[in-house]
């Protein structure tokens, strides 16, 4: 098993930051004073100075009131969303990761991803069955055999997995 890596989707700070992160007070022009509503407390956010300009241009987060108030999208780069605070992001977000595990297909491209424990998002349907036959069933409560298993049962069909601690 690998480490995860973000490939910068964005979509766990579109779906979740408003939820997440509330900011109380701008403290100067790159430190906020942020409530966590989930797990209480507050923690001070500070943008890096990297992501100023990124974070200076608010277009999206008003056209898109669910996402984290530090989320913008990288302009050199369509498609791809960077955390502004990263290294300042509190405990909530530093231990989330988006999922468990990455399937590809032959050609390398992602198809499926292992949400949570062990929920597959898909719209593959060759991989949607393939899971249905195989993986659905298996009885394990050990992740590491579980992925492993998983691993093997995906090969055999071409695909390849990345699963991750």
């Amino acid at each position: 098993m690998t480490a995860f890596e973000c490939n910068l989707c964005g979509k766990c700070c579109m779906h979740a930051g408003d939820a997440l992160i509330e900011v109380e007070k701008r403290l100067t022009s790159r430190d906020f004073l942020c409530r966590q509503k989930i797990v209480g407390g507050t923690f001070r956010a500070r943008v890096e100075e990297r992501f100023l300009d990124a974070f200076r241009d608010t277009t999206e987060n008003e056209k898109h009131r669910s996402w984290c108030p530090f989320l913008r999208p990288l302009p050199e780069e369509r498609g791809k969303y960077v955390c502004t605070i990263h290294n300042s992001r509190p405990l909530i977000c530093r231990s989330y990761s988006c999922c468990t595990m990455r399937i590809f297909d032959p050609a390398g491209q992602e198809v499926g991803r292992v949400k949570g424990r062990r929920s597959l998002e898909t719209a593959d349907a060759a991989l949607r069955r393939c899971w249905e036959e195989g993986v659905a069933g298996l009885a394990t409560d050990d992740d590491t055999a579980w992925k492993s298993e998983v691993g093997a049962i995906l090969g055999r069909a071409g695909y390849r997995v990345e699963a991750y601690e």
